[in-house]
């Protein structure tokens, strides 16, 4: 089948890949494949962390599980490592009213098999003595986990060119849609068809899709001189360890597409970093990056199937956890017919109702 992927972040080329892995044509339309939030994305993949319930939760934790089988396949076609861990996440509480919230959903989680192991602030002490004093107390969540997300993106751009998938730079004005069915859609430089569309259009998706997805914008550290042997999450900073460097990240803010670095917003980072772990003063400093996340009134993504067409947007600060489950549905979608549960649940319907 010949399909057209409109978007680059990670989850269009993931889907790209995954489509063209299967024996599809695939090309790529993007108005700049380095310009979306997943180049500069921590990485995390941390549904229990993040304290998420319901059917966020059963989403994101079946697309953890399929994230070591989708590193690996995607390591083989593009012929090169992705730093990827799934050695747990340290869950810092600062104070005892956030420690017992925390602790309440660790127990639930536990009850449904997730391996969680509470530390008081004695034993925290023990273990890791470089943090500084003001934490609370923390929660090992041991199926955790944490990805390259720079890495993981020029695998992408690696396999997917391995794979002869062809990207378009355009950027897409118009969608010609007739009886339900995409007929084309349109760019600045040409006119695009195929049999089958797939939309992965981010934080640009309102404009083009008419769906309530906005851009929230974020800045993260990047930093290197200490070696951590795990992401530590803490509501005033995560500090997260790759290969050779760590991130700091990250703020959450209401501008717009304003993609300038800021002084307060390094501030906030440093300020939150250092009362965490405060040997960070001497790092070297490598620079800021700022991104957008896909948000939504919910903070859940937006699915729709189409006769011919797929709508995957909104993933928000969840993209690269989401990454393997969002490409695998619309994988299925085109070549079954089958359609998830979640295309139901995350649907934009939702924002109708009353």
């Amino acid at each position: 089948m010949n399909i057209l992927i409109i978007g680059s972040g990670a989850i269009g080329l993931s889907t790209a890949f995954e489509l063209a892995l299967a024996g599809h044509s695939v090309r790529v339309v993007t108005r700049n494949y380095e310009e979306g939030t997943s180049w500069v994305a921590g990485g995390m993949l941390a549904p229990f962390s993040e304290g998420l319930t319901g059917d966020l939760l059963s989403f994101s934790v079946e697309s953890l599980n399929l994230y070591p089988d989708f590193i690996s396949r995607l390591e083989d076609v593009a012929r090169m490592k992705i730093y990827f861990s799934r050695n747990g996440i340290l869950r810092i509480t600062m104070d005892e009213e956030e420690h017992r919230e925390v602790g309440r959903l660790a127990r639930e989680y536990a009850r449904g098999g997730v391996g969680v192991e509470e530390i008081d602030s004695q034993e925290l002490r023990k273990r890791k003595p470089f943090l500084s004093g003001e934490p609370f107390g923390a929660f090992l969540f041991k199926e955790e986990g944490n990805v390259d997300a720079e890495k993981l993106m020029d695998a992408l751009l690696l396999g997917c060119e391995n794979l002869g998938v062809k990207i378009h730079i355009d950027e897409i004005t118009e969608i010609e849609k007739k009886n339900g069915r995409v007929e084309s859609i349109k760019g600045y430089r040409d006119t695009y068809r195929a049999d089958f569309y797939v939309f992965t259009t981010g934080a640009w998706s309102k404009s083009l899709l008419k769906l309530p997805v906005f851009p929230v914008k974020g800045q993260i550290l990047k930093v290197k001189g200490i070696e951590l042997e795990r992401v530590l999450y803490s509501k005033i900073a995560y500090i997260i360890p790759k290969e050779n460097y760590l991130l700091i990240g990250a703020t959450s803010e209401d501008a717009g597409f304003d993609s300038r670095a800021t002084l307060g917003g390094v501030r906030t980072l440093t300020e939150g970093a250092l009362r965490l772990l405060p040997s960070l003063g001497d790092v070297e400093f490598l620079g800021v990056k700022v991104g957008f996340r896909p948000g939504t009134p919910d903070e859940a993504p937006i699915f729709e199937a189409g006769e011919n067409y797929f709508i995957c947007v909104g993933h928000y600060r969840n993209g690269i956890l989401w990454t393997p489950v969002s490409a695998h549905t619309i994988l299925s979608y085109v070549e079954k017919g089958e359609l998830s549960p979640y295309v139901k649940k995350f649907s934009a319907q939702r924002f109708l109702v009353g």
